[in-house]
């Protein structure tokens, strides 16, 4: 078994954090700000979406969907800097170590500065041959090469901007962040229809975006400043930044293998496919992300959690709290993207036409794909707090290649519905593979999601959403009123899957757990 750094001093026992309502405080409390935040911004984007494909077409959101693929797969290649910080900041703010990060942060500035830049400018420079392959309009192709340049210094300040918000997430400040967030996201769908209205296009929704990365660098930079010393503002010494270039370039590979896996498919439709293929694809993507989005805005909560034990105390804390968290995590969450996948077939036809459809079939498979990862996603936490971001490049690199040699093959012999195929099958097996690696570096006694996964609730939850989503389908009017009517089954379905599942006593019991980690979380925020 692979040696694992020690997570700092052992525990004393005024200092041990109990496996119950305080240790589940902080990750309740930042999922239902994660969540609130992230309701907020697909009741947004539910308007922005039609009125975007209706102004602009579905060639050119094509061409958009396909920029913004771009941007979010270059956005994953920052040395690994990004997820460092995730890690390195919530051990700090663990041990209280105020002087590491503020050097910690100074140092990440600099090399995002230096890795980022360098970046921006090479796209910036071959834009026009990046964007060349698309099927579209020599109009259109001229459009998307301006629009990735114009992305880029936006990429580079969002970086830089990310490493502040990061201390932010090492102190649990979900309330702050998903309001800021919020407010930044309201300012991009408010001027994207302002912009996009008065004939700018494509450029508009630059400047949209324009305005809400402002925001969020006032706000993150504001709130960041307490946790900073400016005395021990200064660059790592050689010997400090060692272990953190390490980990910065294992956990980079698994960044790319992620970003392969949920970005590059896009890419592949274009390649494969006239660029409208795009759109459908997009819009099937996003939904599926933002629906399988919702549970897991627990799983940053979960990882600075663990990241602070394992800073605070060692290892084996770290395991004790990993066993009591997935158990919980996995019958919680079980039957949600599997009813999703039901919802969304008949939503998405409700809300943005027959025409459309084709993406709801496309968030459907997706949303089967990614199930098993969501129920792995606390061993994959688990495994960064403990240093072994190894792990993740591993089980992901093994999803890729199974995404590879499936995508292309299917794609051509059925369509464009073989993409998001090979893309599930290959999540399906990295799940599979990354029980096996983490038991070998972490602990063999490591426990795996699959006995915790009540099968018989999951499937009753499934053939009710089913059943009353063919009665749904004929009353929902069209539009986004349809989408949400459309969620109401899904609603019945999860209900049913609670109460079979956790028993109405159970229910009560942990809701009002939730209510007063809920509560506790805004005093923390009140007084942090």
């Amino acid at each position: 078994m692979t040696t694992v750094d020690p997570g700092g001093r052992e525990p004393e026992e005024t200092d041990v954090v109990a496996s119950g309502t305080p240790m589940f405080g902080n990750i309740v409390s930042g999922l239902s700000w994660n969540t609130g935040g992230q309701f907020a911004a697909v009741l947004l984007n539910l308007a922005l979406t039609p009125f975007l494909l209706a102004r602009l077409g579905v060639d050119r959101y094509g061409v958009f969907a396909l920029v913004a693929t771009l941007r979010g797969l270059l956005s994953n290649i920052d040395g690994g800097l990004g997820p460092t910080g995730n890690r390195y900041f919530a051990v700090h703010a663990g041990s209280g170590d105020r002087r590491s990060t503020s050097s910690l942060l100074v140092t990440l500035l600099a090399l995002s500065l230096l890795v980022v830049g360098a970046l921006c400018g090479i796209v910036a420079l071959v834009a026009p041959q990046l964007t060349s392959y698309a099927h579209t309009s020599p109009e259109l192709h001229r459009e998307a090469a301006r629009l990735l340049r114009e992305f880029m210094p936006l990429l580079l300040v969002g970086t830089l901007r990310a490493v502040f918000q990061r201390i932010l997430i090492g102190h649990h400040r979900w309330a702050y962040l998903n309001a800021s967030g919020t407010i930044a996201q309201a300012v991009y769908v408010a001027a994207s229809f302002a912009f996009v209205a008065d004939g700018l296009s494509l450029t508009g929704l630059v400047m949209a975006s324009a305005c809400d990365e402002l925001v969020m660098v006032v706000s993150v930079l504001y709130a960041a400043r307490k946790y900073v010393d400016l005395r021990d503002c200064r660059l790592m010494s050689r010997s400090e930044l060692r272990p953190i270039i390490r980990y910065a370039v294992r956990v980079q590979i698994a960044e790319v293998g992620s970003a392969f896996n949920f970005e590059i498919d896009g890419l592949l439709v274009a390649l494969i496919f006239p660029v409208r293929y795009v759109t459908f694809y997009s819009i099937g993507s996003n939904i599926s992300s933002q629906l399988s989005g919702i549970p897991s805005n627990a799983l940053n909560p979960i990882g600075v959690t663990l990241s602070r034990t394992f800073g605070r105390f060692n290892l084996s804390k770290t395991l004790e709290e990993f066993a009591v968290i997935q158990r919980v995590w996995v019958r919680t969450i079980a039957a949600f993207p599997l009813v999703g996948a039901v919802a969304v077939l008949v939503g998405v036809d409700r809300w943005l036409g027959p025409q459309n459809r084709l993406a709801g079939v496309v968030a459907a498979i997706l949303l089967v794909g990614q199930s098993p990862l969501l129920m792995s996603g606390v061993m994959d936490v688990l495994g960064k707090a403990a240093n072994l971001p190894g792990l993740e490049s591993r089980y992901l690199g093994v999803g890729m290649i199974v995404n590879v040699a499936f995508t292309i093959p299917l794609a051509l012999l059925i369509g464009m519905l073989g993409v998001p195929i090979g893309t599930a099958l290959g999540q399906i097996t990295s799940s599979i593979y990354f029980l096996r690696i983490a038991r070998r570096q972490i602990d063999p006694d490591l426990p795996s999601f699959v006995p915790d996964f009540p099968v018989v609730p999951v499937l009753l939850a499934i053939g009710v959403t089913a059943l009353f989503e063919v009665g749904a389908f004929e009353i929902a009017p069209r539009g986004a009123l349809g989408l949400m009517t459309c969620a109401v089954p899904a609603c019945i379905g999860l209900g049913t899957y609670a109460l079979t599942t956790l028993g109405r006593e159970r229910s009560v019991r942990g809701a009002r757990e939730l209510a007063l980690a809920v509560r506790g979380l805004r005093r923390e925020n009140s007084t942090g």
